[in-house]
């Protein structure tokens, strides 16, 4: 009767040092396996437990046999809060694990949003360098061509006024009307008039464009 007891001791007492084992332990491999162990020394445990109850209440002994059975309770009792410890190590484990995978999503998906936004920022930033070099390229070309038509409104001015000094010249030789120089006149304030409206429009075209 002795050697079953002490048998059923050993396998409990080894169940005890693995669940604190594992209570422990970090490594979800190593765990895994102590877990392992610890599900097959319940199981082992609950059998001797119950062959040693069969034999205590086959004793004819009666205070053997009372010895005996309270023997077999309080080892199902240590038994049962064994089974119940474990199993809330691994619901704890289940958990951690868990909040573990979460975490590690919730910081995938905020790496992978600033991936996305440090794109979008240089591609944004890509586009408005790409904008604003097309928009240099379009004022050289409206200040160019301001420019040319300034110069081509210097030039008629220049015409004008030589043909002005010409018409002045023939009317002093040949006594052209006053009609004529008058109406030449009337075409230079006109062509002055021109000249400006066309710088005018020419800088604020140059103003709206910047």
């Amino acid at each position: 009767m002795t050697s079953e007891y002490n048998a059923a001791q050993r396998v409990l007492h080894k169940l005890k040092q693995n669940v604190g084992e594992f209570d422990l332990m970090e490594s979800t491999q190593d765990s895994t396996v102590v877990q392992g162990a610890i599900a097959q020394d319940l199981q082992t445990l609950s059998k001797r437990i119950s062959e040693y109850r069969i034999l205590g209440r086959q004793e004819s002994n009666e205070r053997k046999r009372t010895t005996m059975l309270d023997r077999a309770t309080h080892m199902a009792d240590d038994h049962e809060q064994l089974k119940r410890r474990t199993d809330k190590i691994t619901q704890r484990r289940a958990t951690r694990t868990t909040h573990t995978d979460e975490r590690n999503e919730l910081f995938q998906r905020t790496q992978m949003g600033r991936t996305q936004m440090d794109t979008t920022i240089a591609m944004d930033a890509q586009d408005e360098e790409a904008f604003w070099g097309r928009s240099e390229q379009l004022l050289d070309g409206y200040i160019e061509q301001g420019m040319s038509s300034l110069q081509n409104l210097r030039e008629q001015k220049g015409i004008l006024q030589s043909a002005h000094r010409r018409v002045l010249n023939v009317d002093d030789t040949l006594g052209l009307s006053r009609g004529v120089i008058k109406m030449i006149n009337r075409r230079t304030t006109q062509d002055k008039i021109l000249l400006g409206g066309g710088m005018a429009v020419t800088c604020i075209l140059i103003y709206f464009i910047f």
